[in-house]
């Protein structure tokens, strides 16, 4: 079992100076299952010699809907109140970034394409959660390999780095041919390389992805469009569930550094998943409408590559294993319990949040 007390990995760290104090009294602390920005007894202490301070946590691209949907995840892990967590951000006055601190989180200036600025903003960072590097798109961003780079010699040039979790893709070694999955494959090569100590965590299909515009309003209506033969299994992870596995490893570093893993939180043919979407909709019926794939040659070849690679090869995680390395992922019925699925008021424009039926959620 991961160990919850940091204890055996904070020996060491060095002490909390009087800038450290003036900003922890600034912060905000936001509950239990939040980061803790600001911890009592480190303010108390904050002035006094020999005080420890928590290792330092960078947090980048956790600030789009997916990235969003991992920070929940990190809090909800054993690593959530053993560290410090700054989030990096080009736009500190961006909507998002304005939102993030408003709920209590750490902001850092920097920008992935500035040598000079990543420096500056991996100074005194012990621990790195990497969720992408660009933004989400129908092919992958040359940007992505260059920037990875810049990171992977900025992080090794501190020798301080403990631990990088990067959410990499699954079908490692299986020849996608998907440029996404590709090119994230590309970057675990340079940090690896690099020599900072990485821990890959290559992720199946997000189960967020069925929220989306060209998706759920189908779903929602009775019908399940999906090209894939009706009785080969998907494997799927929700993107909360990404930060929940990589809190687990940030808690444990050591036993991480060098490993890689794919990572799902549930299998279900496209059969199976129009009996949990049926069960989520109150039990309205939901049949599966199977389109060939060859038209999607000609509209766009990434997305056949896609519904190409999940007929013939597909992932391979080990989906029991993944459930007892971390507790906690979901499956596909308890993601859309969690997130209010058949709530046609809730988008996924708007973010996915894990709250429905709790406290503050609908």
């Amino acid at each position: 079992m991961l160990s919850k007390d940091p204890g055996h990995w904070l020996a060491g760290r060095g002490k909390i100076g009087s800038a450290n104090a003036s900003r922890l009294e600034r912060c905000r602390h936001v509950g239990p299952q939040r980061f803790r920005m600001c911890d009592k007894r480190a303010a108390a202490q904050a002035g006094q010699e020999g005080s420890v301070a928590k290792p330092r946590l960078l947090l980048i691209g956790t600030t789009g809907i997916t990235g969003k949907s991992a920070l929940e995840g990190l809090n909800a892990s054993p690593v959530a109140n053993a560290v410090q967590a700054v989030t990096l951000t080009r736009n500190p006055s961006s909507p998002a970034a304005q939102a993030m601190q408003q709920q209590g989180m750490q902001i850092v200036q920097g920008d992935l394409d500035d040598e000079v600025s990543l420096q500056t903003c991996v100074e005194g960072v012990d621990l790195v959660y990497c969720h992408a590097l660009s933004k989400d798109a129908a092919t992958a961003d040359p940007a992505e390999v260059a920037r990875a780079q810049r990171l992977a010699a900025a992080l090794r040039a501190t020798g301080r780095v403990q631990l990088v979790v990067y959410n990499s893709a699954g079908g490692r070694g299986k020849e996608t041919g998907i440029s996404q999955v590709e090119q994230k494959h590309k970057v675990e090569d340079i940090f690896s390389e690099s020599g900072v100590p990485l821990c890959a965590l290559q992720a199946t299909l997000f189960m967020e992805e069925l929220w989306k515009k060209y998706t759920r309003p189908g779903i929602l209506q009775g019908q399940l469009t999906w090209s894939t033969p009706p009785e080969k299994p998907i494997q799927f992870l929700a993107a909360r569930d990404i930060g929940l596995a990589a809190g687990y490893a940030l808690s444990d570093p050591k036993s991480w550094a060098g490993k890689s893993l794919e990572l799902a939180g549930d299998e279900l043919t496209p059969l199976q998943l129009c009996e949990v979407f049926s069960q989520a909709q109150g039990g309205m019926p939901v049949k599966l409408n199977r389109p060939p794939q060859w038209p999607m040659w000609f509209l766009s070849r990434d997305l056949w590559r896609i519904m190409n690679f999940f007929s013939t090869k597909g992932y391979s995680a080990d989906v029991t294993k993944c459930r007892q390395l971390f507790p906690g992922l979901h499956t596909m019925k308890s993601f859309l319990e969690a997130t209010g699925w058949a709530d046609t008021s809730r988008t996924y424009e708007q973010g996915i949040r894990f709250d429905y039926g709790k406290p503050g959620g609908k």
